[in-house]
């Protein structure tokens, strides 16, 4: 069995491929990602909450490399090795613990009434034209300034910041058919990372109450001292995992209701439903197609024995449309109430910023259907990108009307 998974084919329209896999061979070594591919549901439950598969997949990579390539993935390692989604316990634990009270419920409150404000500021920028790329025009800036604003980073400075994350992107998302990925990935670091710490700097020069600000105290209770090198990876993966993912979900999101004219219809008239039908964006075609791990022993999983040091891909895109854990699972049903998905992952893993992308997605939607009607689709084709951790369009254009 060839399951290739870099395929055209299985980045404009993986599904079909999923539910063969997942039928036929749902834990197999695949030679198109060289690593073991897990598609059910309750096996790759356990590669995302069983601690021997380990987040810490950074160094082996570097380790199998060699030459030129081996200097420049050792550069962007040494940053993005301090990520927390890289680290296990307790490093993984501490560095966690520090964000946890910006995530809080009263923080939360208070973050979605900004969050509405960065929504309507967009909006009245586009109410009028009618015809709009939703991925650029919307999908984009809005979790782009969300991120901005909570860092205390003046919104002058996005377009620069989503260069480089469209460059580091290109090697954390596994792009398949970018051959100097890693050069531009490197260059990006260099450069963000000299950005980043300038703003750190300035931070500690003038403190202020905001996520930067927080870092830098070490937490609520100070108990967590973050070194500046760990301050500025967290920013960096604070754009990924505050933007990207969450870009992705809206334009997502937007994508399949104009694709299902009677659940568009049915959100248009009961706006109670956005909570549910944000969920059903991230089961049915969320942002993240896969989450990766290295065994850190040997394991049995699926009737296939995993090696020591093997690269595992959880495809969550895969589980979540396992039809074993959901109804019509094929079907997208913004009505769904049982949803298990794993579009945040699982475990001591689970995204933090979970309950703000929720936020922002349920904000965006509220906003939009407020504002306007007779959302289209103008264009008979989508194209997606070919990062194989994440479900990214290319464009979407769209039109609409404004609310009388």
């Amino acid at each position: 069995m060839n399951f290739d998974l870099k395929s055209h084919e299985a980045i404009q329209d993986p599904y079909v491929l999923f539910a063969e896999m997942r039928e036929t061979a749902p834990v197999h070594w695949n030679p198109s990602v060289k690593a073991w591919v897990v598609t059910r549901h309750m096996d790759a439950k356990t590669v995302l909450t069983d601690t021997r598969f380990s987040v810490e997949k950074l160094n082996p990579l570097v380790d199998h490399l060699s030459g030129k390539s081996k200097s420049k993935v050792g550069e962007i390692a040494r940053v993005l090795g301090d990520w927390m989604v890289f680290r296990d316990p307790p490093s993984h634990t501490r560095l966690r613990r520090v964000l946890q009270g910006a995530f809080k419920p009263r923080e939360l409150r208070k973050q979605r009434r900004m969050v509405e404000r960065v929504a309507e500021e967009l909006l009245d920028t586009l109410e009028d034209r009618g015809q709009i790329d939703f991925l650029h025009d919307f999908a984009w800036p809005f979790p782009a300034f969300v991120i901005a604003d909570l860092m205390g980073i003046d919104r002058v400075h996005v377009p620069k910041l989503k260069e480089w994350a469209v460059e580091i992107g290109k090697f954390v998302l596994i792009a398949r058919s970018t051959p100097d990925k890693y050069d531009r990935a490197a260059k990006a670091i260099r450069e963000i990372t000299v950005f980043y710490q300038e703003v750190v700097d300035d931070h500690r020069r003038n403190p202020r109450d905001d996520l930067i600000g927080l870092m830098i105290r070490g937490g609520d209770d100070g108990s967590d001292l973050m070194s500046d090198d760990e301050i500025v990876s967290t920013m960096v993966l604070m754009l990924f995992a505050g933007h990207e993912t969450t870009t992705n979900l809206i334009a997502n999101g937007m994508l399949n209701l104009l694709r299902h004219p009677k659940q568009m219809a049915l959100i248009g008239q009961k706006s109670a439903l956005i909570p549910l039908a944000v969920e059903e964006f991230l089961r049915y075609e969320g942002s993240v197609q896969m989450v990766a791990r290295i065994a850190a022993d040997e394991i049995e999983l699926g009737g296939e024995t995993i090696a020591k040091g093997d690269r595992v891909y959880a495809l969550t895109a895969a589980a979540n449309r396992d039809p074993e854990h959901f109804e019509n699972a094929e079907h997208f049903n913004i009505t769904r109430s049982q949803n298990p998905h794993y579009a945040f992952g699982l475990g001591i893993h689970l995204c933090l910023g979970a309950p703000l992308a929720r936020i922002e997605a349920q904000v965006a939607f509220a906003a939009l259907f407020c504002r306007f009607s007779d959302f289209k689709l103008e264009t008979d084709t989508v194209e997606w990108s070919d990062e194989f951790v994440t479900r990214a369009l290319k464009a979407l254009p769209i039109s609409f009307r404004k609310r009388r």
